[in-house]
C-alpha cells in the first residue's frame, strides 16, 4: 500500500507546516519552502532524519503559561489573571515541569487523576481548560473525553425571610450596613458594591448604574476592572428610598461624592457579616450568599426569570432569552415594586425589633 504523502499547510507567518506520525507521537516540520518542508517530513517520517529541538520545544509548561499571560496580559482582567497564577502554582505540579513537546492526552489525564483527590470536577475542567489553550500556541491535543471526577452538586448558602429580618435588625449602624443591603437587596456582587462611585448613584432618579467593579489581581491588590464579569453585568437598578437614605448619611458632604463610595477593604465587610452573623445566630452565608437570597426572594416572589436575569446581571447562552425575548418596561417597573414592598416590609420588622431592643436595653 502506498504511503501518503504530507500536505505543507500554510501558516499565518508564511511558512509551512506538515505533520507526521514519529514513534507514535505527532511531529511538526516547518519550512519557509513547501517542496522541502515535505520532504523533510518524509525523511523524519522514515527515521533518515531526526527532529531538531527548538526552544519552543524545550519549554515547559509552566513558562508557557507565563508568556500565554503576558501575550495577552492586556486583554485579560486582574481575576482573570489571578485565576491563571493560581492553576498554575496549585495545579498539576508534575505536569508543569514537563516538556510541551511530551505533553499528551495520556498525560492530561494522569494529572487529573492526580489532583481528583483534593479538586472538584469543575476545578479539574477550568484547570485543563487554560492547559489546553496554552498548548494549542504549540502542538494540537484532543482533550475530548479526558475523564473527571463525579460531580457533586454543591448546594449554596442563603438566608430565609426571617433571618434576612435579623440580619436587618442586626446590621443597622454597623460599617458594613450598606454593603449588606446593596447584596442582599439589590443583587451586587462584592466586586461591584466595592467599585460603586458616588457619580453612578442617581438620587433624584432613585436608580443606581452598576458599570464599575474592584477585583484583586495576580499581587492580591484592588484593582478597578475595565470590564464587567459579562455584559448582562452592566445594568441599572431601581434603587429603594430606604437604601438611598442610608447612602444620603453614609457621605452628608455632597461635594465629596466622588469616586468610590466604599474605600474600606473588601475584608471589612466579610469580617463584619461573619460577626454580626454569629452575634444574631443566623447562618454564615459570605457576601455571595446574599446575592443567592436576592435570587431566592425573587423566586419567592414568582419574578419571571427573564426580568430576575436583568436584575442579577446574570447572562445566558441561550439565544432566544438573549436576542429574542424582550421585557416590557411595565413588568420590570412591577417587579421593582414586589421587590421593594418585600423589602421594606422587612425593613419596617426589623425597626421594631431595634427599637423593642433598644428599650428593654434602657429599662
Amino acid at each position: 500500500m502506498k504511503t501518503r504523502l504530507p500536505t505543507p499547510q500554510r501558516l499565518p507567518s508564511g511558512q509551512y507546516r506538515c505533520q507526521v506520525m514519529v514513534a507514535g507521537k505527532r511531529v511538526s516540520v516547518v519550512d519557509a519552502d513547501p517542496d522541502v518542508c515535505q520532504a523533510k517530513a518524509v525523511a523524519m517520517r522514515a527515521g533518515l532524519i531526526e527532529q531538531s529541538e527548538t526552544p519552543k520545544d524545550r519549554i515547559t509548561l509552566d513558562a508557557a503559561i507565563s508568556k500565554y499571560i503576558e501575550d495577552r496580559r492586556a486583554v485579560l482582567s486582574p481575576a482573570t489573571i489571578m485565576g491563571y497564577r493560581g492553576i498554575q502554582k496549585n495545579r498539576f505540579r508534575p505536569l508543569m515541569k514537563t516538556r510541551i513537546r511530551d505533553i499528551d492526552k495520556a498525560a492530561l489525564q494522569k494529572a487529573i487523576s492526580d489532583d481528583a483527590k483534593t479538586c472538584s470536577a469543575k476545578t479539574l475542567k477550568n484547570a485543563i481548560g487554560l492547559v489546553a489553550a496554552v498548548l494549542s500556541d504549540y502542538k494540537e491535543i484532543n482533550t475530548r473525553g479526558l475523564k473527571y471526577p463525579q460531580r457533586v452538586k454543591k448546594e449554596h448558602a442563603y438566608l430565609d425571610a426571617s433571618q434576612i429580618v435579623e440580619l436587618i435588625t442586626a446590621c443597622q449602624g454597623n460599617i458594613a450596613e450598606l454593603p449588606i443591603l446593596l447584596a442582599v437587596w439589590l443583587g451586587l456582587r462584592r466586586s461591584e458594591i466595592m467599585g460603586l462611585q458616588w457619580e453612578s448613584i442617581d438620587f433624584d432618579g432613585k436608580k443606581i448604574k452598576i458599570e464599575h467593579a474592584l477585583v484583586p489581581n495576580e499581587d492580591g491588590e484592588y484593582v478597578e476592572k475595565s470590564e464587567l464579569k459579562n455584559a448582562s453585568s452592566r445594568r441599572v437598578l431601581s434603587c429603594p428610598e430606604y437604601i438611598l437614605a442610608k447612602l444620603d448619611s453614609y457621605q452628608p458632604d455632597i461635594s465629596k461624592r466622588s469616586g468610590r463610595v466604599f474605600k474600606m477593604d473588601p475584608s471589612v465587610i466579610y469580617n463584619n457579616l461573619k460577626k454580626i452573623s454569629e452575634r444574631s445566630g443566623i447562618p454564615f452565608v459570605g457576601v455571595h450568599g446574599l446575592r443567592h437570597t436576592n435570587a431566592s426572594v425573587m423566586l419567592s416572589l414568582g419574578i419571571v426569570d427573564k426580568i430576575a436575569m436583568k436584575r442579577g446581571g446574570w447572562a445566558t447562552d441561550n439565544t432566544m432569552k438573549s436576542v429574542y425575548q424582550h421585557v416590557f418596561s411595565s413588568d420590570r417597573d412591577t417587579a421593582d415594586d414586589m421587590i421593594n414592598a418585600y423589602f421594606e416590609s422587612i425593613v419596617d420588622d426589623a425597626n421594631k425589633k431595634f427599637a423593642h431592643e433598644i428599650t428593654h436595653a434602657n429599662i
